[in-house]
């Protein structure tokens, strides 16, 4: 290849690789900074690494930490496409990789005047980390509804996921479960606040919760998003206390 024809392929390159998109602090992401997803995807061809950590005390007065790394591509349209590499330690849990989480979201329909917009997603954990056993596979179903006649871009949003334990050991359940139902108001040009409420019950045999959370998410700049939020848990094996911070970036 002569050095003009591979000039002119690295310039055909870098035009059509798409140019880096924005971090949207409109668009919630589970656990940045609560547990509250709305039914929009980021951009088609978008890219995002995202950073998290939680600070969790346990109604057993342990303490537990999760720090995840999660990479997302809004890919095909109208959907996005992530891969989820989790890491836990602490009183209450085994120091370890969790399960690496494949996820995708699907927006179903554009929301009108009576309709909301729904997405549809599907997460598929791997047996990574030594706690781990079998491939478990989760659905969701999320609603998200603009509500009119204001200017703070207020919505109410509804979550609903379901999950099957792929390889249930003796003190698990065979199904899990989580419904989260939230508010989101615009605080300002570059600030969203998030009130939600969690309702769960996961694998493990003793573990329902109860949590109601707050957050912020904050449009650092046009590539930056930082977020913070805050929990508390109410009723038997709800966690006492929990506290989230999380970092987005388009790229």
């Amino acid at each position: 290849m002569t050095r003009r024809a591979r000039s002119a392929a690295a310039a055909w390159l870098l035009l059509a690789w798409p140019a880096p998109g924005s971090a949207d602090h409109t668009n919630l992401e589970r656990d940045l900074p609560t547990a509250l997803e709305d039914a929009a995807p980021i951009g088609y061809l978008g890219r995002e690494l995202q950073a998290i950590f939680r600070y969790e005390h346990t109604d057993r007065h342990d303490e537990s930490f999760h720090a995840e790394t999660r990479l997302e591509f809004g890919f095909p349209r109208n959907a996005q496409i992530a891969l989820a590499i989790p890491y836990q330690f602490g009183d209450a849990v085994e120091d370890t990789i969790a399960p690496i989480r494949l996820e995708g979201l699907y927006n179903t329909n554009q929301e009108t005047r009576f309709v909301p917009a729904f997405a549809i997603g599907a997460d598929l954990e791997l047996p990574t980390g030594s706690e781990a056993h079998g491939f478990d596979p989760h659905v969701k179903l999320i609603a998200t509804k603009t509500l009119p006649f204001t200017e703070w871009f207020q919505q109410l949003h509804l979550n609903f996921e379901f999950g099957w334990n792929d390889e249930q050991q003796d003190d698990d359940r065979s199904t899990s479960w989580r419904a989260v139902a939230g508010y989101s108001i615009r605080l300002g040009p570059q600030a969203i606040g998030i009130l939600d409420f969690v309702r769960e019950a996961d694998f493990g045999a003793d573990h329902q919760a109860n949590v109601v959370e707050v957050g912020v998410r904050y449009q650092v700049t046009p590539l930056w998003v930082l977020s913070a939020g805050a929990g508390a848990g109410f009723g038997a094996e709800s966690p006492k206390a929990r506290a989230t911070i999380g970092f987005q970036y388009a790229f």
